[in-house]
């Protein structure tokens, strides 16, 4: 019988063997992970956007720059825009990424190549990350470093700009650095963006092609001009406040039906109870019906009760969208499509019209004077107006920005022709009446704007050079119900807007 003797030399070969063998099989178990990784990683670039998310109808998949798998990008020079507040993804050191305004004089594209990196497009550089107590910071490094790779996700029409770490899917989101850098769907200028948790409202991304971004702002731009000895910043034409004046004659149409020239447009989110409510207040308080279109984002499962009352009022259209994430600002822009009179009286759903609603002289304004708007005011509360002006707002002036002073219509006393109790203004309430033709000159209320659309578009009216009357004597009863139930659902009822103090004016 052979017998084996372990020897020094011959139980080294053996432990040699052993790890040979070792390594070989963990090098066929890494090979085979890497590459199932990548099949997973194509898996998901095959199943890319196949629309253009956010542009509503103003690009199309083959003019917005986005691109299939097999070219070298997947979107190229887009903007990174905040679905949830309407800010963009920016650096301003080329360092770290943070939250700042969408400045139309400023480059902040960012490309997304087919393998998988992130450029922001000022500087060349890629996006990388860097980890500080748990919490991932978005930073930007040299493409030729070892960057990590992001992918895309549409859900069901809701953009999201993904990074695997650890098997977790991480989002490209907005923090509050005042709030231990949590996720944040009101971040403020310059905090910081990183890679949290998918947040179905705060990682939500709107990709915005710069040309098309560019176009958008062309009504801005033409309110800038040339710095000069009294101020030495862009954009010193926004301050302009030319008065209301009278119409020539000869441009002059006198309304004389009120149903035959105003329209009531009103965008709501299932509350049918509340349209019905205010069609009836039209009725009680002018004595005859008005025109009204309201947007319902749906859907469209109301028991025929409600279909019977809305019956009740032959020009009352209601509008059930099959959206359910419609928003306010594409809501109301489609119901004002829909207004075929020359003016339109924007208001909200839970708006009641009394014996002070005087409809006629809004209407009397707009017939005989140069304003676009004709604002009406709350019951009992002073509501949102103001004036905006852009300038300096901290000691050394070293920041510009928009500011807002709200009273100061009232305050300044600027009266409209022929209605001493009407004032000049440049903000008002949800509550106007409106040129229809205008405002969709405009291009109405920013699609891209779920909500916080108030001052958008009042920003832009100014910058189109348009004006806009308030007349306080005009009321309107706000009559928010505390709770509403539709097919025993509970509704919740919208808060306050948030009032800014009045300052300093001049």
């Amino acid at each position: 019988m052979l017998t084996f003797k372990f020897t020094p030399s011959r139980l080294l070969v053996c432990l040699v063997l052993v790890m040979l063998s070792i390594l070989i099989i963990f090098n066929k178990i890494m090979r085979g992970t890497v590459r199932e990784t990548e099949i997973l990683r194509n898996v998901k670039l095959s199943n890319l956007v196949k629309d253009y998310i956010g542009l509503g109808t103003r690009a199309s998949p083959t003019n917005s720059g986005l691109k299939t798998n097999n070219s070298s990008y997947i979107f190229r020079n887009h903007r990174l825009r905040l679905w949830y507040g309407g800010r963009c993804v920016d650096s301003t050191d080329g360092e770290k990424l943070t939250v700042q305004f969408c400045d139309p004089d400023v480059e902040q594209a960012f490309s997304l190549t087919t393998d998988n990196r992130l450029i922001y497009e000022r500087t060349g550089r890629c996006v990388n990350y860097k980890t500080k107590d748990t919490v991932v910071f978005l930073e930007l490094a040299d493409c030729s470093d070892d960057t990590i790779a992001f992918l895309t996700e549409d859900r069901n029409g809701e953009f999201y700009i993904q990074h695997i770490m650890k098997g977790d899917e991480l989002c490209i989101t907005p923090m509050s650095e005042l709030n231990n850098f949590n996720v944040t769907t009101s971040p403020c200028l310059g905090d910081p963006v990183g890679l949290k948790s998918c947040d179905k409202a705060a990682s939500r991304i709107l990709l915005m092609e710069e040309g098309f971004f560019q176009e958008d702002r062309k009504l801005l731009k033409m309110a800038v001009v040339p710095p000069n000895s009294s101020c030495d910043f862009k954009a010193c034409g926004f301050n302009k406040r030319e008065p209301v004046e009278l119409l020539p004659p000869d441009q002059v149409t006198r309304c004389t039906k009120l149903w035959e020239c105003v329209t009531l447009a009103v965008k709501t989110t299932r509350r049918p109870h509340l349209i019905v409510r205010l069609a009836k207040s039209v009725r009680d308080s002018l004595g005859f019906d008005l025109p009204i279109v309201a947007y319902d984002d749906g859907p469209n499962d109301y028991p025929e009760s409600i279909t019977q009352q809305i019956a009740e009022y032959p020009l009352l259209k209601y509008v059930v969208s099959n959206n359910e994430d419609l928003g306010i600002s594409r809501g109301r822009n489609l119901a004002v499509m829909q207004v075929k009179t020359r003016y339109f009286f924007l208001l909200d759903d839970d708006i009641k019209f009394t014996q002070d609603t005087k409809l006629d002289k809004l209407v009397e304004i707009l017939d005989s004077t140069d304003a676009t708007v004709a604002s009406a005011s709350y019951m009992g509360r002073t509501g949102f107006t103001g004036y905006f002006q852009f300038g300096y707002f901290n000691t050394n002036k070293s920041k510009r920005r928009m500011g807002f002073y709200h009273g100061a219509c009232t305050m300044v006393n600027q009266t409209i022709p022929n209605h001493p109790s009407c004032v000049r203004c440049e903000i008002s309430s949800n509550v106007f009446l409106a040129r229809t033709k205008e405002i969709l000159d405009i291009g109405g209320w920013d699609p891209e704007l779920m909500i916080v659309e108030h001052k958008d578009i009042f920003i832009r009216l100014k910058a189109a050079g348009m004006k806009v009357a308030l007349c306080p004597d005009v009321k309107v009863n706000h009559a928010r119900p505390s709770r509403l139930k539709v097919k025993g659902e509970a509704t919740w009822k919208r808060g306050n807007e948030v009032d800014i103090g009045l300052s300093t004016f001049r």
